[in-house]
């Protein structure tokens, strides 16, 4: 197991080194990227207690336009592709509160999950071994579908 968390953790931090996130999103711009125990902070209440992340497997990045739309991406880090599916079932049947019942989409052949809360639109799926959580501020659903292919296509290995 520990193997698998130390070829898990170096292939995160050689995905992190090449583009975890690229530098535009649609018509945003990369303004932060934290990882390490600051992202672990971040996006600790949106994964189950059972599904434990370490800090060097979770990533946060920022984005936004001079429009003032905004972009937030949460990246982290699974052992295998099926637990990083686990991951999002997990997160989904946490879901309630502040978020609507989520709906799936089907975007690039990609399961994915939409919800809405705190004022922002979300999306989250699993790819390859990564979860991925996409919260944007614009309610405009044609950009919010741009924007979701062209995260699909760079973000999540």
């Amino acid at each position: 197991m520990a193997a698998v968390t130390i070829a898990a953790s170096a292939a995160l931090l050689y995905q992190s080194e090449k583009t975890l996130f690229p530098e535009k999103l649609g018509d945003m711009e990369l303004k932060l990227h934290r990882e390490g125990d600051v992202a672990i902070r971040e996006i600790k209440g949106s994964h189950s207690a059972k599904d434990n992340i370490n800090p060097e497997e979770a990533h946060i990045a920022r984005y936004r336009n001079s429009a003032g739309s905004r972009a937030t991406v949460s990246v982290t880090l699974a052992e295998t592709n099926q637990r990083a599916v686990e991951k999002v079932e997990n997160m989904n049947r946490g879901m309630g509160g502040m978020f609507s019942t989520p709906k799936i989409v089907e975007i690039n052949d990609l399961k994915i999950y939409y919800t809405e809360g705190g004022g922002e639109y979300h999306y989250y799926y699993a790819k390859n071994d990564f979860v991925v959580w996409i919260a944007l501020s614009n309610s405009d659903k044609l950009y919010q579908s741009k924007l979701m292919n062209e995260a699909i296509k760079n973000i999540g290995g």
